[in-house]
C-alpha cells in the first residue's frame, strides 16, 4: 500500500463561494437509492441465516418510475396511474439446490421502504413491481454458487473493481445547513412534524463569502392543503421558521435570504387560487407527476450533493456489501477521515485506489490530505488501525448506516 500525506488541505469553507445541494428523503433519487439499499440489506440477512455468507448481488441500478395523479382543487385529488419500482441489477437467486424467495425479499423491501418515507402512499394499491435481476455472468457459480467455495470473498476479501473512493470530514457550515433545513421538517430520523407537507424536499445553498442564498421546494399535499390561502400563510411560516433555524446555526454576522416554493411568486395575479402550477401532490413526492429517480444520481454517503468537493461517481446503495469498493471501502475513508479530524483537530481528507482483486483493505494507493501537519507515524498508525478493523459488513448491513435518513450524518 502506497500512503501519500498532504498537509495543506483546502476546504470549500475556505472559499468565497460555495454551493450544497440536497435530495430529500422523498426525492425519487433518494427514493431509488433507499431502496436499493433496504433490498440489499434484507438479502443479506436472509444469506446470513440461511447459509452464513451473503452471496453475490448488486441491485445498484433500482429505478423508480413515476405514476400520475389527478388534482380536481385544493384539497381534493387523487393517484390514477401507479408508481412503478424497476429492480435491475444481478443477484444470486439459489445457494446450491436451495432457492431464494427473491420476489418475497423484493416486495418486503420495496413496501417497508416506501411506507416509511411516503406515508401518504397506498402501498397496496398504487405500487407496481417490475422484476428485471438477473444472474448472468461468465463465471456461471459467480451468481449461482453451489457451496462457499464459489464465494472466494468468504476467507479473503478482496477489491471487485480498480476503482476509486473519497471521504471527508468535519463538514462545512454550508453542508451542516443544508441538512438542518430537511430536518426542520421532522421530529427525529422520520417522523414528519406537519401533516400537509410532503417528503420530496430540495434544498440549495449558495453562500457568497458572509451571505446566504437558501432555495427549498417543498411539497404540499394536496387533500391536506383545503386553499390558497392555507397554502399561502404555510409558505410564509415555514419561511419564517426556516430564516431563524439558519440564523441560530450561523450566528447574527451572516445574511439569511430565504426562498420557499420561489414558482409560486411568478404566478399571475388572476390565476393565484387555482391550484395549477404550486408544487403540490398526494404521496409527497414528484413520483406523482411521472418523475423518476435512479440509485446513484443524487446525495452522497454524507447526504449531501457538495458542489465544491472532489468525488467520484461510485454509489454505495445496492451494492454486495462484502468486497464491493464503492461501497464497503466508501465506509471506509468515510471513517477514517472523521478518525483523523477528531484525533487531530482538523480538515481532512481521505482518497483510497484500489486495483481489482487487490485485497480489499489494502487500497493500492492512499492519499490523506489535511489541514495542518502532523506527526507521519501516528498518522500512519491511526490509518492501519481503521483499515485492520473487519466489522464493516456487519455495520452496513445491521445498523442499515448507509439507507437514507433526514440530518444524515453516520
Amino acid at each position: 500500500m502506497n500512503i501519500y500525506t498532504n498537509s495543506k488541505l483546502k476546504v470549500p469553507s475556505d472559499s468565497e463561494l460555495e454551493i450544497v445541494e440536497r435530495k430529500g428523503v422523498g426525492h425519487p433519487d433518494t427514493l431509488a437509492d433507499g431502496i436499493a439499499e433496504k433490498i440489499s440489506i434484507n438479502y443479506s440477512r436472509y444469506c446470513l441465516e440461511k447459509f452464513g455468507a451473503v452471496l453475490h448481488h448488486n441491485v445498484d441500478k433500482v429505478c423508480v418510475m413515476g405514476g400520475l395523479i389527478k388534482i380536481y382543487d385544493w384539497g381534493n385529488a387523487e393517484m390514477i396511474k401507479p408508481i412503478r419500482v424497476l429492480v435491475n441489477g444481478r443477484i444470486s437467486p439459489a445457494f446450491g439446490n436451495q432457492r431464494i424467495p427473491l420476489k418475497k425479499i423484493f416486495e418486503k423491501a420495496i413496501n417497508c421502504q416506501l411506507k416509511k418515507t411516503l406515508p401518504h402512499l397506498n402501498i397496496n394499491k398504487w405500487i407496481k413491481i417490475i422484476d428485471e435481476s438477473t444472474s448472468y455472468s461468465k463465471n456461471p457459480r459467480w451468481f449461482n454458487p453451489m457451496t462457499i467455495d464459489d464465494l472466494p470473498e468468504y476467507t479473503r476479501p478482496y477489491a471487485n473493481d480498480t476503482s476509486t473512493v473519497v471521504g471527508y470530514w468535519p463538514l462545512t457550515p454550508t453542508e451542516e445547513l443544508t441538512l438542518k433545513m430537511e430536518g426542520f421538517f421532522y421530529q427525529g430520523d422520520r417522523n414528519p412534524k406537519f401533516r400537509f407537507i410532503g417528503h420530496d424536499i430540495k434544498v440549495m445553498i449558495v453562500r457568497k463569502k458572509k451571505e446566504f442564498d437558501i432555495t427549498l421546494c417543498v411539497p404540499f399535499i394536496v387533500n391536506e392543503t383545503p386553499s390558497y390561502k392555507f397554502y399561502k400563510e404555510k409558505v410564509e411560516f415555514i419561511t419564517e421558521s426556516l430564516r431563524k433555524v439558519a440564523q441560530n446555526h450561523l450566528g447574527k454576522q451572516f445574511k439569511i435570504n430565504i426562498y420557499v416554493n420561489n414558482h409560486y411568486r411568478s404566478i399571475k395575479k388572476e390565476n393565484m387560487k387555482k391550484i395549477d402550477g404550486y408544487y403540490c401532490n398526494v404521496s409527497g413526492s414528484a413520483l406523482d407527476y411521472g418523475e423518476e429517480g435512479v440509485v446513484g444520481r443524487g446525495n452522497n454517503r454524507r447526504g449531501i450533493i457538495p458542489s465544491f468537493r472532489t468525488y467520484t461517481m461510485e454509489a454505495a446503495w445496492g451494492k454486495n456489501p462484502v468486497y464491493h469498493v464503492g461501497k464497503v471501502l466508501g465506509v471506509v475513508v468515510d471513517t477514517l477521515a472523521q478518525n483523523i479530524a477528531i484525533k487531530y483537530d482538523c480538515q481532512a481528507q481521505v482518497i483510497a485506489m484500489t486495483r481489482v482483486a487487490d485485497p480489499l483493505f489494502t487500497p493500492h494507493h492512499l492519499l490523506v490530505n489535511i489541514s495542518k501537519k502532523i506527526n507521519s507515524n501516528s498518522l500512519k498508525e491511526i490509518i492501519l488501525t481503521t483499515l485492520e478493523r473487519r466489522d464493516w459488513t456487519k455495520k452496513i448491513i445491521d445498523d442499515e448506516i448507509l439507507l437514507p435518513k433526514t440530518n444524515f450524518i453516520y
